[in-house]
This record gives structure tokens, sequence and C-alpha cells, in this order.
């Protein structure tokens, strides 16, 4: 599963439609079996421009967390031009 990160769309599968980025990022970690730093993962998610953002928040605890949508399209321009998830 490690392995198929960089190349497909295996960590959004396991996310509901609306996620936040905490969500993503706690996904990717267990995946990768290591903790990633938070700036680093939203900078570079933010990069691969693969997130809509949604005007939507989630409110758990503490302060609201906005929510995001995944776009396949982007996923897919971007595989089809060789560029994998820098995780």
């Amino acid at each position: 599963m490690r392995n198929k990160l960089e190349y497909t769309t295996v960590g959004f599968q396991l996310l509901p439609s609306k996620f936040t980025l905490g969500e993503l990022q706690t996904i990717y970690e267990a995946i990768l079996g290591k903790t990633l730093d938070k700036r680093n993962f939203r900078r570079k998610i933010a990069e691969l421009g693969i997130l809509k953002p949604l005007k939507e928040y989630r409110s758990d605890v503490g302060r609201p967390a906005q929510l995001f949508q995944f776009v396949a399209a982007r996923f897919e321009k971007l595989k089809d031009k060789g560029i994998i998830f820098p995780f």
C-alpha cells in the first residue's frame, strides 16, 4: 500500500468524500508508518492542486477545520505528466 500512495488514489479512497487536511495527513501517516511535518504536508498537497476547498467546516473540538474534496481529474493530469506524490 505504501508504494501505491505515490501513483494511485488509495489514500483518498479511505476517506469520506469531504475531509479535513488533518484527516488526510492521518491516513498518510498510518500507511507510511511515520509522522509527517504538518506544514510541509499541507504545502506539498497544496502545490499538487488536487484538492477543492469547500465553504464548509467541521468543528468537532476547538477551531473549525475547513473541508476539502479530492479532484480525480486533476490527479489524472498529474499522473499523465509523470508527477507523483512527494512523500
